[in-house]
């Protein structure tokens, strides 16, 4: 009798394995390796472009980081002063940087042959910390020479997070939604000056950066 009852509980682990493995179908495209492609548009009137890759420990967790580049697209500011100012090229911050970040999703739901869930990415954006504009000079109108000033004073590093929509369609993603930062993306330059003139009355103050995220994601 005792058998029976063994051979019984064996063969009913063993119907549950095979019954529940194959039907996992949000592991069919689960790799450990996850490739993106992000770009931002933000309220400072600044855009963002980022490389990134993280190693998914499983399908909610996944840690990494990212190369990227980050430039301001209008004049909020122009320095300038007597016969000077800064050059037209250079009047707009810009900056490259490295982003550590963790890339977490919820439980997926699936509709058709997409997945959809939940999907957050807190980072850590480290600027690179030294920053270099070219002073045009200026004599009767006519331009004479140029001069160049740097610095490494400034916010060199931002925290940041990304919430929002991830669909999946086999190993391919996209991820959409709302970003945050407390990047300040006019803080080196108005650590700089010239000719006893500050840059810091050219300049706005901008502690607090929002604005929204698009990804496109490659599992591997």
């Amino acid at each position: 009798m005792k058998d029976i009852g063994f051979q019984r509980f064996y063969l009913i682990v063993l119907l549950v394995i095979i019954t529940t493995f194959p039907i996992k179908a949000d592991d069919e495209y689960f790799t450990h390796n996850r490739a993106a492609f992000s770009g931002t548009l933000t309220s400072s009137d600044s855009y963002s472009l980022e490389m990134s890759y993280h190693y998914m420990f499983c399908k909610f967790v996944g840690v990494g980081g990212a190369l990227g580049y980050w430039s301001n697209y209008y004049d909020d500011g122009w320095a300038s002063g007597s016969n000077w100012n800064i050059d037209e090229d250079d009047n707009r911050p810009s900056n490259f940087y490295l982003r550590p970040s963790v890339v977490l999703k919820s439980p997926s739901v699936r509709f058709k042959q997409t997945q959809w869930c939940l999907y957050a990415e807190p980072g850590i954006m480290l600027n690179v910390p030294y920053q270099q504009v070219s002073i045009e000079k200026t004599q009767n109108w006519t331009h004479t020479e140029y001069d160049y000033i740097s610095t490494n004073k400034g916010q060199w590093f931002a925290i940041d997070v990304r919430l929002g929509i991830n669909m999946d369609i086999g190993p391919c993603g996209f991820s959409a939604g709302y970003m945050m930062s407390n990047l300040d993306i006019y803080s080196q330059y108005r650590h700089l000056s010239y000719n006893g003139t500050t840059f810091e009355k050219f300049y706005p103050k901008k502690p607090f950066m929002q604005g929204a995220y698009l990804t496109l994601s490659y599992n591997f």
